[in-house]
Order: C-alpha cells, then sequence, then structure tokens
C-alpha cells in the first residue's frame, strides 16, 4: 500500500487488512497546515506545474537523485512547530485541512435537515470547538466507566466489560474485526488479532537503546499524569502495575516481521474448541456480549489469547482493574478536558518530534474526518474535485495495467503456466478512482451540538455496528477502506482491488496541466506500486478472488523467494540515521512494489507520444522529466524523532529510499542521467535487482 496512515478512526479492522492485525490504538500525529491552497479548480490547475528551479548540480544523479532533485528544497523547508514534516506524501494531506476546514466552518454557521452529511459534520464540529464547555465538564464523562471497573468482581465480568467498551471503540484485551475469510473470500468472517499495549509495538517493551528507553518513560509519566488528574492518590503505583501488565501481554506478540507472514496468521479454530482450551477468556459469551454470531473464529496471532487466557486468573483483580482504568484514560483523553488531551500531546511528541500543539480548529478537522470522514468527503468532492481527473486516472491506470502485462510477458525467470495466472489476477483487479460509487451511510447517530463526548462515542459505536452488520455476509464491493479527500492509494489483497481517492489526484502526484512525463513519473508510479502489491511477498500469496490460494509452480515461487530476499538485503543494508539502518523484512512489501511501480509506470510512459521522443522541456528529455517527477512526489522533510519511529513501525522506506532504492536497480535511470561506475549510488547490471 502506498500508506496505511489513513486518517480515519477505526474501531474494526481496516478492508486492507494485509495481515497485520488491528493494534489496540493508533497514534495519531497531528499535523497542522503548511499552505494555503485556493479554492479554485482553474487556479489550482494553473499554479500546479512542475518546478524545475533548485534542481542541484552539484549532487550528481548518481549519487544521490532524491537530494539532486530536492536538496534546494529540503534545505529551505521549514517544519512548522505544531508539525513533525512537511512536503508531499502523507504530508500534502495538510493543505487537505484546510480545504476541509473551509467546509467545516461553512456548514458549522448555518442550519441544516436533520440527519443531512451538512447538518452531522457541522454540529459535530461545532461540538468539539466548545471547549468552555468541554474542560467544564473534565472527566465527568468517564466516570461512570470508572465506576464500573470498581464494580467489577470477578474475570467474567470484567471480560463482559472489555466486550462492552469495545462496541464503544475502546479497545483494550480483545482486537475483533470483519472481513473476508481467507479462505474462503466470498463470506465475511470473525479475525482477532493481538492487543492490549499503549506503545506503539511490542519491540519497544524490551529495547534499551536511549530513544525507545525516553519513549518508554514518557509514556509511563503520561499514564501517571492521567492518574492523578482523576485524584488517584498512588498514581506512580498504578502506572507500574498497568505498565507491567502490558509488558506480559507484549512477551506474547509477534513482531511485525512475524505479522507478514499471511498463512501463519490465518488461524481458522472452531468456537466450541476455544472454550475447551481457553475457558477463561470464555468465547461464547465473549461472542455473545459483542453480539456476533460464529460457529468458527481466525485468531491471527493465537500466542497472545493463549497468554491472556493464563494471566486472566493469575494477574490480581484488583491489578486488571487498574488496567482497565488506564487504558480508558489513554483512550479518551484526547476528547476530555484540555489538562487530558495536554498530558496526550505531551506523549506524542517525544515520538513525532513536534513542539507544539496544534489550533483547535486543526484538532477538529482531524477528528471529523476521522468520525465522519464520508460524509464530509461527499461535500469535499462536491467543491473541490474535478471529474475529468477522475477520467484521465483511470486511462493511466488502464494502461499501466497494459504495462504490466508486457512485463510479464517477458520475465526470463517465471514459467508460461505461472504466466497466465498471474495475468489472470492482473486483469480480475477492481479500479477504484476518486470517490465511491455509493456513499456510506452513518443510519441514526444523533449529533448533537453541545455534547461532544457523546457525539464521539455514538459515532465509534455506529463504526461498530457497521461493521458487525458485515459479518457472515458476502463482502461489500462499493466499500472504500479510506476517505475520498485522504492523500493515499492503496490495494486490498482480499478483494484483489486497488484505490485511489481523490486526495492523491492533485499536484505533485497528478496535473490535468502536466506533460505525461510528469504524471507517469507521478501517479503513474502510485498506480504501478498499488498493482505490484497484487504481486509482492503478501499479494503473490492471493488469488485473482482474493483467497490464499497458490497459483504458482514450485520451481517459480522459489525464485520469487530469492528475488524478494534480494530486496530485503539490499533495502537492510540502507543507513537512515546514525546507525538506525532500514528493516528490509517488515518493509520488503512496499520496497518491492515501489520498485515493480516505476518500471511498470516507465513501461506505459514510453507507450505515449512524448514518452517516444526525446523533444525537451525545461532543458531536460521526456526520461529525465519521468525520473525527476518520481523525485518530486517523495519530497518530504521530517524530524528525526518521527523518523525513528517511522522506521521502526511503518511498512513504507523513508522518503529518501523510495527514490534512490528503485532508481539503483533501473538501467533506463543510468542511461538518462549517464549514471557512472564510480558513482556513490551505481551497481553493476547484474546486482541491479529486478523482480517485475
Amino acid at each position: 500500500m502506498m500508506s496505511v496512515e489513513f486518517m480515519v478512526y477505526i474501531t474494526m479492522f481496516t478492508l486492507i487488512r494485509n495481515h497485520n492485525r488491528l493494534m489496540k490504538k493508533l497514534i495519531y500525529f497531528t499535523l497542522a497546515l503548511f499552505t494555503l491552497v485556493s479554492c479554485d479548480k482553474e487556479k489550482v490547475a494553473e499554479a500546479n506545474k512542475f518546478d524545475f528551479d533548485g534542481i542541484d548540480e552539484s549532487i550528481k544523479p548518481g549519487d544521490n537523485f532524491f537530494l539532486h532533485v530536492n536538496k534546494t528544497w529540503y534545505d529551505n523547508a521549514v517544519i512548522a512547530d505544531d508539525q513533525s514534516g512537511v512536503g508531499s506524501y502523507s504530508f500534502l494531506n495538510i493543505p487537505q485541512k484546510v480545504l476541509l476546514e473551509n467546509i467545516l466552518v461553512e456548514v458549522s454557521s448555518g442550519t441544516h435537515e436533520k440527519g443531512s452529511a451538512d447538518q452531522m459534520v457541522g454540529d459535530f464540529y461545532n461540538s468539539g470547538m466548545n471547549t468552555a464547555l468541554i474542560n467544564e465538564r473534565g472527566f465527568e464523562p468517564i466516570q461512570p466507566l470508572l465506576d464500573q471497573i470498581n464494580a467489577i468482581n470477578s474475570v467474567p465480568a470484567m471480560m463482559q466489560f472489555v466486550a462492552n467498551e469495545f462496541k464503544s471503540g475502546n479497545g483494550s484485551l480483545i482486537s475483533m474485526g470483519v472481513s473476508p475469510d481467507d479462505q474462503n473470500s466470498s463470506v465475511n468472517m470473525l479475525h482477532f488479532g493481538q492487543t492490549g499495549l499503549g506503545l506503539p509495538d511490542r519491540d519497544y517493551y524490551f529495547k534499551t537503546d536511549e530513544s525507545t528507553l525516553e519513549i518508554q518513560k514518557a509514556y509511563q509519566a503520561y499514564l501517571t499524569k492521567l492518574f492523578e488528574l482523576t485524584g488517584n492518590d498512588n498514581a506512580e503505583k498504578s502506572t507500574s502495575t498497568a505498565y507491567g501488565i502490558e509488558k506480559q501481554l507484549a512477551e506474547a506478540h509477534k513482531t511485525r516481521i512475524e505479522r507478514r507472514d499471511v498463512k501463519a496468521n490465518y488461524n481458522k479454530l472452531a468456537v466450541a474448541n476455544l472454550n475447551k482450551s481457553q475457558p477463561n477468556i470464555g468465547w461464547s459469551k465473549l461472542l455473545n456480549h459483542f453480539g456476533a454470531e460464529a460457529d468458527s473464529v481466525d485468531i491471527g496471532q493465537p500466542a497472545y489469547y493463549a497468554k491472556l487466557n493464563t494471566m486472566l486468573p493469575s494477574v490480581p483483580l484488583e491489578d486488571w482493574k487498574t488496567y482497565l482504568k488506564a487504558n480508558v484514560l489513554t483512550n479518551y483523553a484526547e476528547i476530555l478536558s484540555e489538562p487530558f488531551e495536554t498530558a496526550a500531546f505531551e506523549y506524542s511528541k517525544i515520538i513525532s518530534g513536534q513542539a507544539v500543539k496544534q489550533s483547535r480548529a486543526q484538532i477538529m478537522v482531524n477528528k471529523v474526518d476521522r468520525q465522519l470522514g464520508f460524509a464530509l468527503g461527499q461535500l469535499y468532492v462536491a467543491r473541490y474535485f474535478n471529474e475529468d481527473a477522475k477520467t484521465r486516472v483511470a486511462d493511466l491506470v488502464n494502461n499501466l495495467q497494459k504495462a504490466f502485462e508486457t512485463r510479464i510477458n517477458q520475465l526470463d525467470w517465471m514459467s508460461d503456466v505461472t504466466k497466465v495466472q498471474a495475468k489472470e489476477k492482473l486483469y480480475a483487479i477492481t479500479k477504484k478512482v476518486g470517490y465511491p460509487d455509493v456513499w456510506r451511510d452513518y443510519g441514526n447517530v444523533n449529533i448533537d451540538k453541545d455534547k461532544y463526548f457523546e457525539n464521539v462515542v455514538a459515532l465509534r459505536k455506529n463504526d461498530y455496528q457497521y461493521g458487525l452488520d458485515k459479518l457472515n455476509k458476502a463482502p461489500n464491493k462499493f466499500e472504500w477502506g479510506t476517505t475520498p479527500s485522504t492523500v493515499t492509494a492503496y490495494y486490498n489483497p482480499s478483494q484483489n482491488e486497488i484505490v485511489f481517492p481523490a486526495g492523491i489526484l492533485q499536484f505533485p502526484y497528478f496535473d490535468l496541466q502536466a506533460d505525461d512525463a510528469i504524471n507517469y513519473g507521478g501517479i503513474g508510479m502510485v498506480i504501478g506500486h498499488e498493482l505490484t502489491h497484487a504481486f509482492d511477498d503478501q499479494g503473490a500469496q492471493f488469488d485473482k478472488d482474493g483467497n490464499v490460494k497458490n497459483w504458482w509452480t514450485d520451481e517459480d515461487y522459489k525464485k520469487f523467494q530469492a528475488k524478494t530476499q534480494q530486496i530485503i538485503d539490499r533495502y537492510s543494508s540502507y543507513t537512515v540515521l546514525d546507525s538506525l539502518h532500514l528493516i528490509g523484512e517488515s518493509s520488503v512489501g512496499e520496497n518491492t512494489a515501489d520498485n515493480g511501480g516505476i518500471s511498470i509506470a516507465y513501461e506505459a510512459f514510453k507507450l505515449t507520444k512524448q514518452g517516444q521522443d526525446t523533444v525537451k522541456i525545461g532543458g531536460y528529455t521526456p526520461d529525465q522529466r519521468f525520473f525527476m517527477s518520481i523525485a518530486r512526489i517523495w519530497r518530504v522533510k521530517t524530524r528525526d524523532e518521527y523518523l525513528r519511529n517511522y522506521v521502526k513501525t511503518n511498512s513504507h522506506s523513508p522518503p529518501m529510499w523510495r527514490v534512490n532504492g528503485p532508481l539503483m536497480n533501473f538501467t533506463p535511470f543510468y542511461e538518462a542521467f549517464d549514471v557512472q561506475p564510480g558513482d556513490a549510488n551505481y551497481k553493476p547490471l547484474e546486482e541491479r535487482i529486478k523482480i517485475w
């Protein structure tokens, strides 16, 4: 996937599980607005010309092409205090928020029909902007939950509380979602994954390097502050208890690398057998509390639930209650009064490097987008999206699909038998561009402009029910896993589909006024990237219908695995900060897609009239402009704190290596810029990795 950083609050697994099961919490690094974007489509298009200024000729393309194109910008770009980064990629969502804020300011000032998109997003925005009322309430909204925890008198009662809270968007010990059965993609089933942690990943509990220790300390200080704010006289002791339980749970977690094993993370088990092997969890009762009917479920990481079953009676009940209080506090902190919100920010900034908290308006734009993203998306598309972009990008998708077929036909390592299967899967891919054909209905959720906390909980419950209603049914082919305004794209293996929201159909990825070299190097590379995900280390294990099924010959698959190992080894050698290396094993899917994306986009570009000539524009050949566009779309500058966490927890390589890494392997790049032996990033022909 191009990005798994969807700014959408989720309580269920996303449609794009990609077999990395949902963590207990997503830490949202709120990003400030770094530029103003015109609301006038024509003006936007006119301004979005590819900028050749700033090319650093002192840096040879073969030494570092990312900096050759972006160094001048990089040196002059300023990361605002309330940001963790600046530039394109996920940070292009920042100017999107300007447009979304314009919408929210407009609709929140008027009166609209009850239940309409305008009313829901407008009143929700107003409720969150009423900080005086929010601050007046303090932690009163969660006091009933704390009282419920105090009243728990048994493990079964505790598990009932856990289930009920999960339905309100507060996941603690159980993580459940509804998505297609890996072995039968025509029907949705229940999936359970490891959870229970407050830190970003299990490794954060066990590493002892300086940066990790600082994060551990900040997290524990955060818990202590939250306990103090609720009048706990033994806050530090409570923190130690909760953190200790989290660390025990973390011991049973699979690593990010282990979670990439598709087959190992699918374990369809009968509920009756789970009742016998894990009686303390009480699976039948748990499902009943969830309102879910199922004879069997998928346990993504069985070791976690085995550990939980053991811990439930062995950990003192009072300690469990302390853990649950910590979970309630961290889950709701950002929607309580200012002291709680500030405490959450003080912790998050240690990870993101963001020095200053965002304005309330910026926070609420993000919140509305996460909670009511498709209602807001309707308003965004109506106001800002150019339908011509949808048509043009759909054409590009079709062109790249054909180019991919050509490359499959030319592969020297794949047999004809497997090539037939690969092409069948390629042309079975469903393509979604711009926005959904059918918009999500948020049902009968009552949004009250004076009840912010209740609004959030109501929408989270709606999310839960929305997901649960899909259980035991065929997947909804019209459903999207991201909102239209988000700058992202993704491939969903269980439905064999690629999705390109309206948000990414803008400069630098796409511009209706730009020439083919720019667009094929921009959105074309993204399209190629997503197509390649159907054939990366995980996607390659799914057939054209979205089932985990072997469609390879044994010999071909061994060759494929050997090539992906080359990707792992190469990227593991890249240094990001000091001695921090990329983690090739956890980023192999994205790195494979980056390498494939460039080659497929280039293949498609060479089919165009411009791709077949040598006429220069701005002093650069079509091929040079194509590669410069690739470097431009990953033009990003981040804080070191953000980057360190990114490497540890994100499946993508940092922007510099999304450019330099694939280009080292691509001979047409060498030819376009006369890359020669002795250049820092030069690789002999035999060392240039080619998969797709």
